[in-house]
């Protein structure tokens, strides 16, 4: 990597070597003492993985404050694509331009009690950045200089949710008490009407709908919420999925509940082999050394064929809210452990995604509603509600199973096919999902359940023995998915029962497996 040199520190012999490298050709001068020698990378990297060192040589009474002291960086999406720090010094007004940073100082106090030191320089403390960017910016041209007070409000509710009620008043008090030192009194009383605001003491009318979701004692996670924004807005740029459900008859129905109730558990751990499955709804033959995931199979099952016809979009937030606390409760009834029906109370979280805090489900899923209320097409909606009680997680456990039965009553409402989620594509799911909720991608997560709602709907069949048939000509109930893919189903396969599992013979071939004698087709 290249290295910066600094000049006037106090070292005598150190700036001497700096000015011979110079003189040598070795070093570029950049700004008044600040020396690099680049090698490979660029001038502007150079100076902008450097910028706090920077700062701290060229403006050393000068704190990190306004909209970079919220945002501790330089703000980067900049009209001429140069970098913009912006800092408070005890000096005139000026301007510090870098070959890729500029600094922006503005006359007011340096760094004051609280004020935190930052790797050479300071950043303006919680209450002292929330205190400048509670002022109007003034800019004419180029970026603001402050996020101005609806941001504050946010950063407000954020810390709320993390730290707690309470840490406000640490920020009150701490704002109260260097306000004067700043010249921010009028920034403190504004500061302080919103907190009061916030915290339900004081009556006002939020500035943002996260914090008037907190006035109204339903606060909400902005972060969920705009992912389901995202995955609405993406849906609105496809034509619309037409897929009539051709479940019509009972028996189509029970069968294809059936198997939507087999695949929902297995992907989600609740393992056995279709014929198990088969006795357990239709035999009443609960496995008694597994009774509880018995009972996960045969509930979901039961909740799939007495779904209603009422739309999420009929229904006001708390009734939605009620209806899929019952069908929990219903669903995960043998297992108390879990508190069934009970919305979380401890934060949950699979692998590196980190679900919604359980002070904020309540106020996300209502927030959710109402976006589901904008939406007229009942696919997107119901692919909406499929990723809102996902990215909620409102429960200790059978979230995914309770969102998909929820998915598919909407699609059945309106007269279109249910989508099931075999076990050959369940790592596909799964990665569809973090696309939507780690990268804010909902291009994944649509085409793979437009997909599955086609395969879904042409495995529909009137009796169990042939949606069994159908969906292993799909490939469906292949476990090794790195040898088969979810196909639409083939009938010139010849299906092999093994261990429980049907699948075409060339996947059994396909994993080295030997041939057994029970063919089914």
């Amino acid at each position: 990597m290249a290295d910066i040199y600094f000049t006037g520190t106090g070292d005598e012999a150190a700036d001497r070597k700096i000015r011979r490298d110079l003189a040598a050709g070795k070093l570029q001068r950049v700004a008044q003492g600040v020396y690099i020698d680049p090698g490979t990378e660029t001038v502007e990297g150079v100076i902008l993985r450097n910028w706090t060192k920077i700062a701290a040589h060229l403006v050393p009474d000068g704190v990190v404050t306004d909209r970079s002291g919220i945002e501790a960086r330089p703000f980067r999406d900049t009209p001429d694509h140069v970098p913009i720090l912006f800092m408070s010094a005890p000096r005139s007004r000026a301007k510090i331009k870098l070959p890729g940073l500029e600094i922006g100082i503005r006359q007011g106090a340096g760094p004051v009690a609280e004020d935190i030191p930052f790797l050479g320089t300071h950043l303006a403390s919680e209450a002292r950045r929330l205190l400048d960017n509670m002022t109007p910016s003034r800019a004419r041209t180029g970026p603001a200089r402050t996020l101005g007070p609806d941001v504050v409000e946010k950063r407000l509710d954020s810390l709320c949710t993390t730290h707690g009620v309470s840490h406000l008043n640490v920020i009150r008090d701490n704002a109260r008490a260097i306000a004067p030192l700043i010249g921010r009194e009028k920034e403190f009383d504004a500061l302080d009407a919103m907190i009061s605001m916030l915290m339900q003491t004081r009556e006002g009318k939020a500035l943002t709908s996260q914090g008037q979701a907190r006035v109204d004692g339903s606060p909400i996670d902005p972060g969920c919420i705009g992912r389901v924004v995202k995955l609405v807005e993406f849906l609105q740029t496809r034509a619309p999925l037409i897929i009539p459900n051709p479940d019509i008859s009972p028996e189509r129905g029970r069968a294809g509940a059936f198997m939507e109730a087999y695949f929902s558990n297995f992907i989600e751990g609740t393992e056995f082999a279709i014929g198990e499955a088969v006795e357990i709804v239709f035999e009443g033959r609960i496995p008694e050394n597994r009774p509880a995931d018995g009972h996960d199979v045969l509930g979901t099952y039961l909740q799939l064929v007495e779904l209603g016809q009422r739309s999420a979009i009929a229904t006001d937030a708390d009734t939605f809210i009620d209806e899929v606390q019952e069908r929990h409760r219903n669903l995960m009834t043998q297992r108390p452990g879990i508190q069934p029906g009970v919305l979380k109370t401890k934060p949950n979280q699979a692998g590196n995604t980190a679900f919604v805090h359980p002070d904020l489900v309540r106020g996300t899923l209502r927030e959710g509603v109402n976006v589901l209320r904008s939406i007229t097409d009942p696919f997107s909606r119901a692919l909406v509600v499929h990723f809102l009680l996902v990215d909620v997680h409102p429960f200790n456990d059978g979230n995914g199973r309770i969102s998909r039965i929820m998915m598919t009553k909407e699609l059945l409402a309106a007269g279109l096919s249910r989508i099931i989620i075999p076990t050959v594509f369940r790592s596909d799911y799964f990665d569809a999902l973090r696309a939507l909720s780690r990268r804010d991608d909902p291009s994944i997560f649509v085409r793979s359940l437009e997909f599955c709602q086609k395969v879904t709907a042409a495995c529909s069949a009137s009796t169990i023995d042939q949606a069994i048939d159908g969906w292993a000509r799909s490939y469906g109930f292949c476990e090794d998915s790195r040898n088969a893919r979810l196909s639409m189903p083939n009938p010139a396969l010849e299906v092999v029962m093994r261990n429980g599992i049907a699948a075409p013979s060339d996947y059994w071939t396909s994993i080295g497996a030997s041939r057994p004698p029970d063919i089914l087709a």
